[in-house]
């Protein structure tokens, strides 16, 4: 029979891919090694002189060293095997190491030999350290963009509860008899407070998509209808700069498509109202094409104006964020510099594209292409869905004048006899609702929070309540909810409750919804819209 060769134990640790390491238990009970095979030494950057009789104290100093000890003892005096993860230095850095360490006993059940194997682990400690910065760093910039965004809705708020009062008082002050002068101011006025309106309301649309918050709608809607609608609220105002409002819809473009009527409705009036602001002669054109043999977006919208055009160094930035053209001859209108960099991410979140063609001096050309599912006949089309987020009526883009007229065409005569409660904890705004609905024969109860308004709902025989949201003792969420307990168990019919509010984010909206109020009107309001929510008519 063929003899067996011999199998050396240093050779064995050579082979292997992991740093094994030799301990004997010397005379003095000391743990001291025997030897550390080429890959622990590679690791280390110790060589193999430096390695017999020492103990791990000796060959690695310090804490380090220490605690390699301390576990090599451990082991001797158990008597079992163990596990442990230990950092030690390496030749260039520092590295992790886990290790098993066997015992070897002697017929006496005396430990008298260790086994160590150790794999580096560096790489995936690594690796779970920067997973966990990397999750600490998400949840820090979540954490700041909630911070951000509750800044801003509290700013909103306090901003539009002032602005209520101008806009809602100037707009009074309009129906009364004003002398030339006297009607300027207000209607300055009241253009400068729906300017800074606007302001605002670009800022909060802004955030959003930043923060990717921003959500569309998907209806059915009348394309012809909102591009129609939006030219007429315009071109009074265009008209009045000697520039005529063009608007082209191709007989071969369908009416009817589905998507979010109110943000398609807001890229027309940026459009619209950028080209005329930079128009003071010729046109401003609008024009609608379906391109049916374009497969991905045949829905073309274009505004074409005369104005002064776009240097060549300026295209690439037109749609930046807070980026205007910045030279006086072309600089001739306010803004945040948000209109443009909203409608190219509205578009882009439509999975449409929006591109610019302009000359200096020779006007500048628009076009959005998308890709709205065009629906191609009336047949049970259904009424329009309002979209959530434009809680303001069309009149809110109006100029003044319009917007005058309709507010003097709206009915008044179905509140006379009704009885309105309004809980509104501010003195100019329960003012400007006074003030707007006192000829319209409505009895008005007027309380300052949430607890009163639920006590006079109680005690008295409300047809319509007007509940704003944020108020002292009671909110008008918690006020909603007790008034519907109260009419179920009453037995009685449920009242019109209308959310009167400077919240003006969608979940407020929905949050109105849930705690059982019939509509929503967000402050500054005009009083055409007060008339419609009130009557049911939006």
């Amino acid at each position: 029979m063929r003899e067996q060769p011999l199998i050396d134990p240093i050779d064995v640790m050579e082979a292997v891919q992991l740093s094994i390491f030799w301990i004997r238990v010397a005379e003095d009970g000391l743990p001291r090694y025997i030897s550390i095979n080429s890959v622990g030494r590679e690791w280390t950057g110790l060589t193999s002189e430096q390695i017999p009789g020492k103990t791990a104290l000796e060959l690695f100093g310090g804490e380090t060293g220490r605690a390699a000890l301390k576990k090599h003892q451990a082991v001797v005096e158990a008597g079992r095997p163990i596990s442990y993860e230990v950092t030690i230095p390496f030749a260039q850095d520092f590295g992790t190491m886990r290790t098993r360490l066997v015992p070897f006993l002697d017929a006496e059940g005396n430990v008298t030999h260790l086994i160590g194997s150790s794999m580096d682990i560096t790489s995936e400690k690594e690796r779970d350290a920067a997973l966990e910065l990397t999750k600490l760093a998400k949840e820090e910039a979540e954490a700041a963009s909630r911070a951000k965004e509750q800044f801003l809705a509290n700013m909103s708020h306090e901003i539009r509860t002032p602005m209520n009062g101008i806009m809602g008082m100037c707009e009074l002050l309009r129906e009364t008899a004003l002398d030339a002068n006297q009607s300027l101011y207000a209607d300055t006025i009241f253009s400068s407070a729906n300017a800074l309106l606007d302001i605002i309301n670009d800022v909060l649309d802004f955030s959003k998509i930043q923060a990717e918050k921003l959500t569309l709608q998907e209806a059915p809607f009348s394309l012809r209808d909102v591009v129609t609608e939006t030219v007429t609220l315009l071109r009074p105002g265009v008209e009045r700069k000697g520039v005529e409002l063009v608007m082209d819809y191709s007989a071969q473009t369908p009416s009817l498509f589905a998507g979010d009527r109110g943000r398609v409705r807001q890229i027309l009036t940026n459009l619209l109202g950028n080209a005329a602001k930079f128009t003071e002669a010729g046109s401003v054109k609008v024009a609608v094409r379906y391109l049916r043999d374009r497969v991905e977006t045949p829905l073309e919208i274009s505004v074409t104006d005369t104005g002064q055009g776009i240097a060549a160094q300026d295209l690439p930035h037109i749609f930046s964020a807070f980026e205007q053209v910045d030279r006086p001859e072309v600089r001739n209108g306010e803004g945040t510099g948000l209109g443009l960099a909203i409608t190219r991410a509205l578009v882009e979140q439509m999975n449409g594209e929006i591109s610019v063609d302009s000359q200096l001096g020779e006007g500048s050309t628009f076009v959005v292409r998308l890709n709205l599912p065009a629906l191609e006949t009336h047949d049970d089309i259904g009424r329009e869905m309002a979209d959530p987020e434009v809680m303001q009526t069309a009149a809110d883009s109006a100029p003044v004048e319009l917007a005058q007229a309709q507010a003097d065409s709206v009915p008044s005569a179905s509140l006379a006899g009704k009885r309105v409660l309004v809980a509104e904890d501010n003195r100019t705004n329960q003012m400007v609702v006074r003030k707007m609905l006192e000829n319209t024969g409505a009895e008005l109860v007027m309380v300052d929070n949430g607890a009163a308004a639920l006590d006079a709902y109680m005690a008295l025989d409300c047809d319509l309540v007007l509940m704003d949201l944020s108020m002292p003792v009671m909110g008008g969420l918690e006020a909603t909810r007790r008034i519907r307990d109260f009419e179920q168990q009453a037995g009685k019919d449920a009242g019109r409750i209308v959310a009167l509010t400077a919240n003006a984010h969608p979940k407020d909206a929905q949050d109105c919804l849930a705690a059982g109020m019939d509509a929503f009107l967000s402050k500054p309001f005009r009083k055409s819209d007060l008339f419609k929510v009130l009557c049911g008519h939006a």
